[in-house]
């Protein structure tokens, strides 16, 4: 588990953001119901970006929205999810606005921008961050995905998962990505999952100069 093993309310408000964009205020209201979070109805988590909720309240979305909405429908929710939150992480955040305005080479800023999100989930960039610069490539290691450790530990209770499904980090990844769109465009893989029995999650971010 990663030393910052939850959400801050901006985050895990994006995702709830998300639920509502995908099913409307109902639907959220519906799943925040079934997994548990009726309190977050009337008194929702607000868009501070240092301010983390619970651990539990995390956990409790996840899987929450994975059993009701099923492994496709949870893609397409936490997709979203990732790629708001890093939209209103840059409205809340100086000084990634000024490195997106910033005059200087766009690979390097994207660099950046991934060690400044790796920093902030508590890993160390230098030991999880790989860069293949003759392929245009960065690949993300996450040897303890917050995203799918409650669910790794009760596979054999799901069923077994046939393709990686950490669809918030990748909707982040691809978020910080797009920060830079004007200069850059970038896809994101993930290629490997603790779900589907690997080691480790990993993340290939592929991008391709303007």
């Amino acid at each position: 588990m990663t030393t910052i093993s939850s959400l801050t309310h901006l985050a895990y408000r994006s995702c709830v953001d998300a639920i509502v964009d995908v099913l409307g205020e109902n639907g959220k209201n519906s799943v925040l119901r079934f997994a548990g979070l009726e309190a977050l109805i009337k008194d929702p988590v607000d868009y501070d970006p240092e301010a983390r909720v619970p651990y539990e309240y995390v956990t409790r979305l996840f899987l929450g929205v994975r059993d009701l909405l099923g492994d496709r429908g949870y893609e397409a929710v936490m997709y979203r999810g990732g790629t708001f939150s890093v939209k209103n992480v840059v409205k809340h955040s100086l000084p990634l606005q000024n490195l997106v305005a910033m005059d200087f080479d766009p690979v390097e800023k994207l660099k950046l921008g991934y060690q400044a999100y790796v920093r902030n989930a508590g890993y160390d960039p230098e030991k999880t961050l790989e860069y293949l610069p003759d392929e245009k490539q960065i690949i993300n290691h996450r040897p303890d995905c917050t995203e799918c450790d409650e669910l790794v530990k009760h596979i054999g209770e799901k069923g077994e998962l046939t393709k990686p499904s950490c669809a918030f980090v990748r909707g982040l990844l691809k978020g910080i990505g797009d920060c830079f769109e004007k200069e850059v465009s970038v896809q994101v893989v993930e290629e490997k999952c603790r779900l589907v029995g690997d080691a480790q999650c990993q993340y290939r971010i592929t991008y391709q100069l303007k």
